[in-house]
C-alpha cells in the first residue's frame, strides 16, 4: 500500500499543479499498460478478463481504458456490464441488511449469476449468445438485448462487485484472468489518523452520487456502512482470485473532490464518525484546493466521479 502525506500533496497542488497531474496520471496508466499486455499475452488460451473490485474504484473507466491498451495491441475487447444481469425488481425478495436496516443492494441475489455464468462458458465454447439489458428506469431485465460471439483475435470483458464469485469463477478459472482494481493508498495528516484507502473511495462516491445520482451526501453517508459490509461479505473473501492488481487512486484528486465535499461534510461530522470515517471529517480543512480544468486530461479515471 503506498502512502502520501497530506503535507506533500497539497505542496504539490500549490506549486506545480501541471507536473503533479501529470504524474498521477502516467503512473495510473503505466499500470493499465502492463494489466493489458499480460491478458494480450494470454488472450488465445484466457479470452475472458474479469474486472472487480468494491465501491468507487473506477470499473467502468478502467475496463474502458484496459480496453483501448488491448486495441493497440491488435485485439479487439468486447464488454459485458454485469449490471445487465440485474433481475427484475418483484421478481424476488431483496435480502435485508439487517445490521444496517436498508436493503443489500450489494447481494448477489440481486443478480442472475447462473445466467452470466452459462453465457461466459458458452462463449469460451464459440458459442454465440443472447445478452440481456436491464433498465434502471423500470428496473427491468430485458432478454435478447442483442447477440455476441467471440472471434479467435477477441476477448470479453466483464467488471462488477461479483465477478469473482464462485458462481462464475468456479468454472471458468481456466479460461479468465481476474483484475482487481481498488485505491490502496492511504493520506496520512500531519496529525491524527490517516485517512485509509476505503475513505477515499467514500469520497469518490459522495461527490459521483451527489453530480449524477440525485443522491445528497448524508443519503451516501446512510448507505456506507451497508456497502462496507458488502464488500467484505461478497468481494474480501474472492480477492485472492485475482491475477492483476490496478491502484486506481490519483493523488491529486483529493484536492479536487474536498472543494465539492467539504463545506457539505462539515454538516455531517457525526454521522461521518457513525460511519467509521471520523479521519474525512478531522482534514476537511486541511486540504489545499487545486486549478484543474486545464491540466485533467480526458481520458482521467476522475472524470467517472466528477464529469
Amino acid at each position: 500500500m503506498a502512502e502520501y502525506t497530506l503535507k506533500y500533496i497539497n505542496h504539490r497542488a500549490r506549486y506545480d499543479a501541471a507536473d503533479f497531474i501529470a504524474e498521477c496520471e502516467r503512473t495510473y496508466h503505466a499500470q493499465v499498460d502492463q494489466v493489458a499486455e499480460e491478458i494480450a499475452e494470454n488472450s488465445r488460451q484466457k479470452p475472458i478478463v474479469l474486472i472487480n473490485g468494491p465501491s468507487s474504484s473506477g470499473k467502468t473507466t478502467t475496463n474502458d481504458r484496459i480496453g483501448r491498451a488491448l486495441e493497440k495491441r491488435g485485439i479487439h475487447a468486447e464488454m459485458i456490464s454485469m449490471d445487465d444481469y440485474y433481475r427484475t425488481v418483484g421478481s424476488y425478495d431483496i435480502p435485508p441488511d439487517t445490521e444496517n436496516g436498508v436493503p443489500d443492494l450489494e447481494s448477489p441475489e440481486c443478480m442472475d449469476l447462473p445466467l452470466l455464468s452459462q453465457h461466459l462458458t458458452q462463449l469460451v465454447a464459440g458459442e454465440e449468445i443472447d445478452l440481456p439489458r436491464f433498465d434502471f428506469e423500470t428496473r427491468t431485465s430485458i432478454p435478447h438485448a442483442r447477440s455476441l460471439r467471440l472471434d479467435p483475435d477477441e476477448v470479453v470483458l466483464i467488471e462488477g462487485i461479483h465477478s469473482f464469485n464462485p458462481v462464475i469463477m468456479g468454472d471458468l478459472a481456466h479460461a479468465a484472468t481476474g483484475v482487481y482494481l481498488s485505491v490502496a493508498s492511504a493520506v496520512v495528516p500531519k496529525e491524527g489518523a490517516r485517512v485509509e484507502p476505503y475513505m477515499l473511495r467514500f469520497l469518490r462516491r459522495a461527490m459521483r452520487d451527489s453530480l449524477f445520482r440525485n443522491s445528497p451526501v448524508e443519503d451516501t453517508l446512510r448507505q456506507w456502512n451497508s456497502v462496507r459490509r458488502g464488500e467484505k461479505l461478497y468481494i474480501a473473501p474472492h480477492r485472492g482470485q485475482a491475477n492483476l492488481t490496478v491502484d486506481t487512486f490519483l493523488p491529486y484528486e483529493l484536492n479536487i473532490l474536498m472543494q465539492y465535499l467539504a463545506p457539505k461534510l462539515r454538516l455531517q461530522r457525526e454521522e461521518l464518525g457513525r460511519a467509521d470515517l471520523a479521519p474525512v471529517g478531522a482534514v476537511l480543512d486541511q486540504v489545499a484546493p487545486i486549478d484543474y480544468t486545464d491540466f485533467i486530461p480526458e481520458d482521467s479515471v476522475l472524470h467517472e466521479f466528477i464529469g
